[in-house]
């Protein structure tokens, strides 16, 4: 009961943009007088539904993995990967208008804008259904010289092809779902959230169980992940109804268009670097390795970005407050806000991605067997990459998001692309589908770097020393979560159940980590935000 008391205190410090740390009332919620613990109650549901929202796919996706490679064979598994990198790519290529979302909703939210809101629902989803259709043309014209074009067995090609057909409505559909789980974040609809996300989870992987067998069933794969976005997109408008009003215009104003045009127009930018350092690997890996080798990327790839969203999934209830205190107090209440979390945020998340980053090899292995090992190594090698880019960007983002200039964000991005396209054709030469994701890797750690000096440039945005025993506690939370995960190895089980009992070393180190660093982190040095006058 104490240490929940020193978390909710902690969180009330964090949230309060006025009086960060001096017990000041913190109006931002709409209310006089309000004080800050039911904010932080607020703020810590938010997190906690949010991540249920979010595991939701991603503990359906690994516990599904083994069992649609043991239906569909590599072969055909690798093709559907490969579908899924199209989709993926397609998605992150829409203008930036499903990045912008979250953070437009969020402004409106803050004014009470439900007119505003329904213009920007009603227009998103119009230019999400402009898209589908396109690349439901193109995808009639080109599937055969894709299919031929790519290393897929003749018996496959004609499922291939019927996929690729398939990718407009997909996509379509994928982003409607995007909007409507946006509408949602932003307006703090988190339990809401967790409910749509779960359920149409579940439906999906009681579809998939019960109706996928042995024989060419990816069409029918295809079907249930449309019926899947259609229910998030239906259940997450439904709840969000009442945030939104629909009056003409139906479209938004000019004036409108022009502020979300320019602040997608950039988060597009950054968008584009997402397919160049982590979608193009699969395409990379596609066109000069056999289809297979697909499906062993994409096993690692899945389990390195499932690592790696766990931390993000605090980011929608941070990116909605911070852009409410900005929305209320400009500049100065946001850059307070990210000193006050920055300081917890770096030492956690580093200490996290150094356990993960260590562990995710072997328990790649427990997952999918030894055959696939090479897997592991995919996973490690990227998910280093990940933690320090979480670690360093992840608040930053959050506060270039909020105050509207994602510009910055585009520019780290574009330096990581340049330096991982320079960097990918020797090393794969050197080693093979290992050196692609290596190239990633030193590509984005090379940008988050940089996006730190940019942050510094633009609000003086510094970074507080790390916790005293952070080395000591890392060290130790590592050989914790390394040596458990090899006792697992050894008793030779393999699948979504055994991965389960190789996901408890890597807590039971951070939990080990934190007995030597947690106080501090509670209690310790106060912040650049808790001591410097606005």
């Amino acid at each position: 009961m104490r240490l929940g008391e020193h978390v909710l205190r902690l969180t009330g410090r964090i949230a309060a943009p006025d009086g960060a740390g001096r017990g000041e009332p913190d109006d931002t919620d709409g209310t006089d007088g309000a004080t800050s613990a039911p904010l932080a109650r607020r703020l810590f549901s938010g997190m906690g539904f949010s991540a249920l929202a979010q595991v939701a796919p991603l503990l359906t996706n690994l516990a599904l993995t083994p069992y649609l490679l043991g239906r569909l064979g590599l072969d055909r598994f690798g093709v559907w990967s490969l579908i899924l990198v199209f989709l993926a790519t397609l998605a992150v290529l829409d203008g930036g208008v499903g990045a912008s979302l979250a953070r437009f909703h969020a402004y409106h939210g803050a004014r009470g804008d439900r007119d505003g809101t329904g213009r920007l629902v009603v227009g998103s989803l119009t230019v999400f259904v402009g898209l589908g259709a396109l690349v439901t043309g193109l995808g009639a014209l080109l599937a055969p010289v894709v299919v031929s074009a790519l290393d897929v067995p003749p018996h496959l090609s004609g499922e291939a092809e019927q996929l690729l057909l398939a990718l407009g409505p997909l996509l379509t559909l994928a982003l409607a779902a995007n909007s409507a789980i946006a509408l949602l974040q932003a307006n703090a609809r988190f339990a809401g959230l967790a409910a749509v996300s779960g359920g149409s989870c579940l439906v999906y992987a009681v579809g998939v169980v019960t109706l996928i067998g042995s024989g060419p069933d990816l069409p029918l794969l295809a079907l249930l992940t449309a019926g899947r976005y259609l229910l998030t997109t239906v259940g997450g408008l439904w709840l969000g109804a009442r945030h939104i009003r629909i009056r003409r215009p139906l479209m938004p104003r000019s004036a409108e268009r022009r502020e979300f045009v320019g602040y997608a127009s950039r988060m597009q930018l950054s968008g584009f670097t997402v397919f160049l350092n982590g979608e193009v690997d699969a395409v990379v890996v596609a066109a000069l390795l056999p289809v297979r080798y697909v499906g062993i990327f994409a096993v690692g790839y899945q389990a390195a970005t499932a690592l790696r969203s766990l931390p993000l999934y605090a980011f929608p209830p941070i990116l909605t407050r911070m852009t409410h205190v900005y929305a209320r107090h400009q500049l100065p209440g946001a850059v307070r806000e990210f000193h006050a979390m920055q300081f917890r945020w770096l030492p956690a998340v580093l200490t996290y991605g150094a356990v993960t980053t260590a562990a995710v090899g072997l328990a790649v292995e427990v997952w999918v067997g030894p055959e696939l090992a090479l897997s592991g190594a995919v996973a490690a090698v990227l998910l280093a990459g990940y933690a320090v880019q979480v670690a360093c960007t992840g608040m930053r983002t959050c506060f270039v998001r909020a105050i509207g200039r994602p510009g910055l964000e585009t520019r780290y991005s574009w330096f990581s692309t340049a330096v991982n396209l320079a960097l990918t054709v020797p090393l794969t030469i050197a080693f093979g589908v290992v050196g692609v994701v290596l190239a990633t890797s030193i590509g984005i750690m090379a940008g988050s770097l940089y996006f730190v000096v940019l942050c510094r440039r633009l609000a003086d945005l510094r970074e507080q020393h790390l916790p005293k025993r952070w080395v000591p506690a890392t060290a130790l939370a590592v050989i914790t979560a390394v040596l458990g995960d090899l006792l697992v190895l050894q008793l030779g089980w393999h699948g979504a159940l055994p991965l389960l009992l190789a996901g408890l070393p890597a807590p039971a180190g951070l939990a080990l980590a934190w007995l030597f660093i947690g106080r501090e982190l509670i209690h310790g040095p106060r912040t650049r935000a808790e001591t410097t006058p606005a």
